[in-house]
């Protein structure tokens, strides 16, 4: 019987080297399809499936509604923001802590930062992620809405070119909204190493800051009051869509009685959002080496 000795020795990658840019655009890429559920269990999908049915229902209603009965004015951009709000908070509840706590959980948080993604990298893919999954689910109906104003009136064309301007109002208020719900759910869900507390902490938030919107308004007087508003998520981005979209809200709605200025709710949002990342980076850039 004899034996044979192979000297495989080590030798030296020589494929193609990406680099840093290509693993965070691979880890945006693969986020964003987990944010949908995709390359995951059916269970995975049923939420984000269950959202993106909710939010796209109701533009086909408006769009054939107003098609039917002849009145253009039945689509309204302002008003769909603020329906969508509740849905975006149920979405990046049930979301945010896949992308994030599931790497905890599974040890693949260390393996993303043994490559040449930095902490700081992998903070910014996902909250780039979630909130392009949240444009899709913000941004499309809007579209859709834009394209049924546009195609169910006589002329198209002249009719494109009368409502064209609202486009930069459609896609800046889509992003900020999607970006305002992305970071609050992350930057929460940092904190947490199970899902069911990260989801649990992101449900309460979008829960109590209503109440305690609705105290502080009850007990408070003076301006006091009125800024308390900024605390509901809802309100405040119904505030920020009717100024975006320069319309005018119900007479005995919250947002009319309190009588902001428009772009206070628009330096709440921007706020949110920068707080929110910054919380994000900071519990993740400790990994840094």
């Amino acid at each position: 019987m004899t034996s044979t000795i192979y000297d495989l020795g080590y030798q030296r990658y020589s494929g193609a080297r990406f680099g840093r840019m290509h693993a965070v655009k691979t880890l945006f890429i693969f986020s964003f399809r987990g944010a949908f559920g995709l390359g995951r269990g059916e269970r995975s999908r049923l939420i984000p499936l269950l959202v993106l049915v909710l939010v796209f229902l109701p533009a086909v209603v408006q769009i054939g509604v107003a098609s039917a009965a002849g009145m253009i004015n039945l689509i309204s951009y302002a008003n769909y923001l603020e329906f969508t709000a509740g849905l975006l908070a149920l979405f990046v509840a049930a979301q945010a802590p896949e992308l994030l706590v599931t790497d905890k959980s599974n040890g693949t948080l260390a393996l993303y930062l043994s490559r040449p993604i930095r902490a700081s990298d992998y903070a910014w893919a996902k909250l780039g992620a979630l909130a392009a999954a949240l444009l899709l689910l913000t941004l499309g109906p809007q579209l859709m809405l834009f394209v049924g104003r546009v195609l169910i009136q006589a002329e198209p064309w002249t009719a494109f070119m009368a409502e064209w301007t609202k486009l930069f109002p459609i896609l800046a208020g889509t992003l900020l909204v999607s970006t305002y719900f992305a970071s609050i759910a992350l930057a929460i869900s940092s904190f947490a190493n199970k899902r069911a507390f990260a989801s649990a902490g992101v449900i309460a938030f979008f829960l109590l800051t209503p109440a305690i919107s609705a105290m502080v308004r009850v007990i408070a007087t003076g301006d006091l009051r009125r800024y308390a508003i900024l605390l509901n998520p809802v309100n405040l981005v119904t505030g920020f869509s009717k100024w975006l979209f320069d319309v005018e809200s119900a007479r005995r709605s919250t947002v009319a009685r309190v009588d902001l200025p428009g772009e206070t709710y628009l330096f709440v949002v921007l706020a949110t959002c920068v707080i929110g990342a910054l919380v994000l980076l900071a519990r993740y850039r400790k990994n840094e080496v």
